[in-house]
């Protein structure tokens, strides 16, 4: 698949790596210019070095989405260094591992604010401040990450549904209220997808729930940040300048219905 990007500024926030690593690779293999805002230094440079040996273009900015003020001054940044901003993608979001999961009543408060903080608040913040540059253009593509628990609710999992159900809602919102600006604003919910923090110590691959979880999915395999990214680059293509408010869903079918063989 192949998108002309050519002269587009994207930021990506979480693209130190997994799916946001993904995306950068794919929108900088497309001709965009990717600011990589992730919190991680080390790995967040990483990904724009490697960008760049591939002979694409790339910025490091380090960025904790759920600080307002380290929000703008991303926006403010990328505009500086760049001059403008054509895509964002929100895709920076942090979950729980399985040991650490359980029912609301037992839920760690701090682990809520902590979760909705970087999940959903991160989202406004980058969008809000982004937008000041997009709106002036007349002209922007914002692409949310949410997850198909913001759609189906995952047991014990209450913060992070939480917030991936109020991205989707508030994707809609910004879609309504960004569309006389030529912005379009839409989302996408990925299903289990193979990085390596699922494969983690506590991650869902690990302790033999492999199995388990592929038994859900119809297509009976993980996706990977590739599949992520394709959808993301039709998003922010022209030939999506008709589509805004919409939800993608790619989860290799398993919000169709239950797959399993009983």
């Amino acid at each position: 698949m192949n998108v002309n990007l050519e002269n587009k500024v994207a930021i990506i926030t979480g693209a130190a790596g997994g799916i946001g690593r993904g995306m950068a690779l794919m929108f900088a293999q497309n001709g965009a210019t990717i600011v990589i805002a992730d919190i991680n230094e080390e790995k967040g440079r990483a990904t724009a070095a490697e960008i760049q040996a591939l002979g694409g273009k790339a910025a490091f900015i380090k960025t904790n989405v759920a600080e307002i003020a380290e929000a703008q001054a991303l926006a403010a940044q990328t505009v500086e260094q760049f001059g403008k901003i054509d895509i964002l993608i929100n895709n920076a979001g942090i979950n729980i591992g399985m040991k650490e999961r359980g029912p609301i009543h037992e839920f760690p408060d701090e682990t809520w604010l902590k979760i909705i903080q970087v999940d959903l608040d991160g989202v406004y913040y980058c969008s809000k401040a982004a937008l000041q540059n997009m709106t002036q253009n007349r002209y922007g593509k914002i692409i949310n990450i949410a997850s198909i628990a913001g759609a189906v609710p995952l047991r014990n999992q209450c913060a992070f549904t939480a917030a991936k159900g109020g991205v989707i809602q508030l994707t809609r919102a910004m879609a309504i209220e960004l569309a006389p600006y030529g912005v379009n604003v839409n989302v996408i919910l990925p299903g289990s997808i193979n990085i390596p923090a699922m494969n983690s110590s506590g991650g869902m691959y690990a302790d033999g729930r492999y199995a388990s979880i592929m038994s859900h999915i119809p297509l009976k395999r993980p996706g990977t940040p590739e599949d992520i990214a394709y959808g993301a680059l039709y998003l922010a293509s022209d030939a999506a300048s008709y589509v805004t408010g919409s939800q993608l869903v790619i989860d290799g079918g398993w919000t169709c219905g239950f797959a399993r063989d009983w």
